[in-house]
């Protein structure tokens, strides 16, 4: 530092802060702290080694940790949905504009207390939309899933096929890996599973959903999944793969953590 060019009016700021858990001094870092017109707010001091100073940053640390992990998600996925899924259609699906009948109208209510507790962060159970086609399961699911994105919850909504492309694609982008990505669908606020069992799945397809299943299940995270098929049927379709055992597991799991509400027409 070069004393001669320093203004001694400005020079030296002795207003040490003091650790609030044990009174201890604290060192400042670096060099700010010796010029009084600093603002005392504006010096960073080094962390006290006392117990429950580290037991305080500790557990300051962990939140951070999750702020961040939460906002790297949350980019991860405005990026997957500019570039691939939630069309413009899709991100206008609302409770207000779903045709609401007779044979409907118990059905929407149940789904709506269901957002209301996820954005309460309420809610650990999942929830299964059964319907033939035509009968709304899209159209609630999105207007779920815009909802939540909506109160800042982090929500993923996809076919299967489309989720697994991105772990496919992890193979050949160094940037991102097959792990971050189980990750990411184990971790967010919500997962949604659209049209579950109208594609043919594969052996590692399989493996992936129950690696993300059983994680969100030890997570206490809700996942959504719609389709056509019931629990039966729906085995039955997993089944064709060429692990049953593995199928009859995720189909168990996904029944046990799950509500379930079946749309008509």
């Amino acid at each position: 530092m070069d004393l001669k060019n320093t203004n001694y009016e400005y020079f030296i700021n002795n207003e040490y802060k003091k650790c609030e858990f044990c009174g201890q001094k604290l060192t400042p870092k670096g060099l700010d702290y010796l010029y009084t017109n600093i603002t005392p707010k504006s010096i960073k001091y080094e962390r006290c080694n006392c117990k429950l100073s580290q037991e305080y940053w500790k557990n300051k640390d962990a939140e951070q940790y999750k702020i961040d992990k939460r906002n790297y998600y949350k980019n991860i996925i405005n990026k997957i949905y500019k570039d691939n899924y939630l069309n413009r259609k899709l991100s206008n699906y609302s409770f207000e504009n779903f045709i609401v009948n007779k044979n409907n109208k118990n059905e929407v209510e149940i789904l709506k207390d269901y957002l209301k507790k996820c954005l309460e962060n309420k809610q650990e159970k999942g929830m299964i939309i059964t319907g033939n086609f035509g009968t709304g399961k899209t159209h609630l699911a999105s207007a779920i899933t815009n909802k939540m994105i909506e109160n800042g919850q982090v929500v993923l909504m996809g076919r299967l096929s489309f989720l697994l492309d991105m772990i496919k694609e992890t193979y050949y982008d160094k940037e991102k890996s097959d792990k971050e990505l189980i990750e990411l669908y184990s971790n967010i606020e919500m997962l949604i599973i659209d049209d579950l069992g109208m594609e043919t799945i594969s052996n590692w397809a399989l493996e992936k959903l129950y690696s993300i299943v059983e994680n969100r299940n030890e997570n206490k995270l809700p996942i959504i999944i719609t389709t056509k098929f019931n629990k039966n049927n729906l085995l039955e379709r997993l089944k064709e793969c060429k692990d049953k055992s593995l199928a009859e597991a995720i189909i168990s799991k996904l029944y046990l953590m799950c509500y379930g509400v079946n749309l008509k027409k």
